[in-house]
């Protein structure tokens, strides 16, 4: 190559690199705000009534949730914490002296990240020390008042509307902004919970023939109160490994208990497991029958001293085989267990997935998640969001986080060539929107 032609040719590569980066800029832009306009269906919240909210003495220490269990995983005593955080007659330098030295090890996580985004964006202020958490108590305090979830979760989150797990609270929250699903596991019975049952349904149980039917006017008393959805948490109490269990067997387990339900407790659980997998199998089927989508709980667990293996999703596969008439959402992306629920969902029509949790766990791993589900399995098998906070601010910083990692994946497949920017934001229409929508059968 002649020598006086290197300096054109570098320069004409350079502007070539420039003029690249500037196109794929300008498309980062577009997607980011493409999918900064999408009005979210949060598919997972554990908020309170607002009127309970309003009525709490809150401080930065209220706020903390999942940020808090990274510190159990430090060492942190949860039964001083919740004992300690929780007391508004507790002095805020009490508390800080209790939390201090764990989040210095702890801010480096996903969950503490997405406090200090929210904290930052809602109250203007950009981290945690000894000079702010008082003033961050009281801008916390100061805005705990009626109409903060419209503000923080419709207005600057951008959510039309959330799928909470609260209970027969969920009543009482403003249904233009909330919708209920709710939990049967007191059926199952991991619990001595005949007593909750019969005073929740007004019913009295003495045979098991009386607990199927108070479970199934339980279910149509939901259903007529509007809840669009059943969600199961039983994988904190046990394997989520179901089998088949005929009538009988499931009858002679319960017949013991009600004779004596003070023998609940000394039954091991290998005893009253058929009785459990039975009524799973019930409630199930009244899933279908209702026209209910079933939530399960897979992966993860919120607090500590827990075996993460009894909630591998892969464990449900041949309950799921046996009620294909049951739509099932499993949720949180069966963390760590992700491949494994891609697999199921791409295997089983009656399977879809529900990315709730799942950005504040690991924004890597959520990436990850989209872009392999984006090649695996058809758009509307996915949910895309659920904040899944007791408190707005981190269903804020969620939903913020959540936007941010969508962007880049779907950028990242079009400067790939795998599609056009037309279909990437299509695609995150369907999975933060529209398919909540028609998964839970709502109307908005």
């Amino acid at each position: 190559m002649h020598s006086r032609l290197i300096p054109f040719i570098t320069a004409l590569a350079c502007l070539q690199l420039v003029s690249c980066s500037n196109s794929e800029t300008a498309l980062r832009k577009r997607i980011t705000e493409g999918v900064g306009a999408i009005r979210m269906i949060d598919t997972h919240e554990h908020l309170s009534p607002e009127k309970q909210r309003a009525e709490q003495k809150l401080s930065l220490f209220t706020t903390l949730h999942y940020a808090v269990s990274d510190m159990w995983a430090d060492g942190l005593d949860r039964r001083l914490a919740d004992s300690v955080f929780s007391d508004p007659e507790i002095p805020l330098e009490t508390k800080w002296a209790l939390f201090a030295p764990y989040w210095a090890n702890t801010r480096n996580t996903a969950y503490s990240r997405n406090l200090l985004r929210a904290l930052n964006d809602l109250y203007g202020i950009d981290r945690i020390d000894e000079s702010t958490y008082v003033e961050l108590s009281e801008k916390i305090r100061q805005a705990n008042h009626p109409g903060r979830y419209e503000e923080v979760l419709r207005r600057r989150a951008g959510i039309d509307l959330a799928i909470c797990d609260s209970g027969l609270e969920t009543r009482e929250m403003d249904p233009a902004l909330f919708r209920g699903v709710y939990r049967f596991d007191d059926f199952l019975l991991p619990w001595n919970s005949f007593s909750e049952v019969e005073k929740t349904w007004g019913v009295e149980i003495k045979t098991l023939e009386d607990w199927e039917k108070a479970l199934d006017k339980a279910f149509g008393q939901v259903k007529d109160w509007g809840y669009v959805g059943v969600k199961c948490g039983i994988a904190y109490n046990r394997t989520l490994s179901f089998e088949p269990v005929a009538r009988p067997a499931a009858e002679k387990i319960f017949n013991v208990l009600a004779a004596d339900r003070n023998l609940f407790d000394s039954l091991s659980f290998q005893e009253k497991k058929p009785l459990q997998d039975y009524m799973f199998s019930r409630i199930a089927g009244l899933c279908s029958r209702y026209d209910l989508p079933l939530q399960i709980h897979t992966g993860l667990f919120y607090d500590t001293w827990r075996n993460v293996t009894q909630t591998d999703p892969s464990r449900l596969i041949p309950f799921i085989l046996n009620h294909r008439d049951t739509r099932f959402v499993l949720m949180h992306c069966g963390y760590p267990y992700g491949r494994e629920l891609l697999a199921m969902a791409k295997n089983l029509p009656n399977v879809t997935l529900d990315m709730c949790w799942i950005y504040i766990i690991s924004p890597r791993f959520a990436a990850d998640f989209i872009d392999e589900a984006i090649e695996t399995l058809p758009q509307d098998k996915v949910l895309g969001f659920g904040g899944d906070f007791v408190v707005p601010e981190g269903s804020y910083g969620h939903a913020m986080l959540c936007r941010v990692v969508v962007s880049r994946v779907l950028a990242d497949k079009v400067l790939a060539g795998y599609w056009s920017e037309e279909e990437a934001l299509e695609y995150a229409r369907a999975i933060l929107r529209e398919n909540a929508i028609k998964v839970f059968k709502l109307k908005l």
